[in-house]
């Protein structure tokens, strides 16, 4: 039991080097969830998401619109879980990207989920999940992810998770930026 500890402290201490170094941005994610649907509202440095989700068996389907300063983005996502086994979990995401008023291509994005939990009391829980993309356009392919550490907190149907997020660019080992923020979520 020692060893999850030890290893969240050195990714902690790992991620939050680089976060002196380069820009940091904060968001701020409310879910509210009831039954198969989950509704998503993202604030993050003067852009916002909104997002409705219904799963279905091991798939969730979803639709995003979100403004991104320069452009609206709309988006369609399929997610399907793969395993589950103790803390651990596995899931992929197929999403396609469109923007209005834009330079931006409209896009394929590929996404792999790795989700750790772990219990660290009645009520609280640390966390780790990594995301690498993978984005096809204009006969191009981009890889990027996005990182997250962070702990849960319990409070009946409420959940509050303050996360640090790391973000890879181009290589995985190419540090991109930083996200701090904040998920809560309350269940109906």
């Amino acid at each position: 039991m020692r060893v999850f500890p030890a290893l969240l402290g050195a990714l902690l201490f790992y991620s939050v080097l680089p976060a002196h170094a380069e820009p940091t941005i904060n968001e701020y994610n409310a879910y509210l969830k009831k039954g198969p649907w989950t509704a998503l509202y993202r604030r993050s440095e003067g852009t916002w998401h909104a997002q409705l989700t219904r799963k279905a068996g091991a798939f969730t389907l979803g639709y995003r619109q979100a403004d991104l300063r320069l452009a609206r983005e709309h988006r369609g996502s399929i997610e399907q879980a793969l395993m589950k086994r103790g803390n651990v979990s596995l899931a992929h995401r197929l999403e396609y990207r469109s923007f209005d008023r834009s330079r931006l291509d409209d896009h394929w994005r590929y996404r792999l989920i790795v989700d750790y939990r772990h219990p660290v009391t009645d009520k609280v829980v640390a966390w780790v999940r990594l995301q690498p993309r993978l984005a096809h356009f204009g006969g191009r392919r981009l890889f990027d992810a996005r990182d997250q550490v962070g702990l849960e907190f319990q409070f009946g149907s409420l959940r509050l998770s303050p996360f640090y997020e790391r973000y890879a660019l181009r290589r995985w080992d190419r540090h991109g930026g930083n996200v701090i923020g904040l998920h809560a979520t309350i269940e109906l």
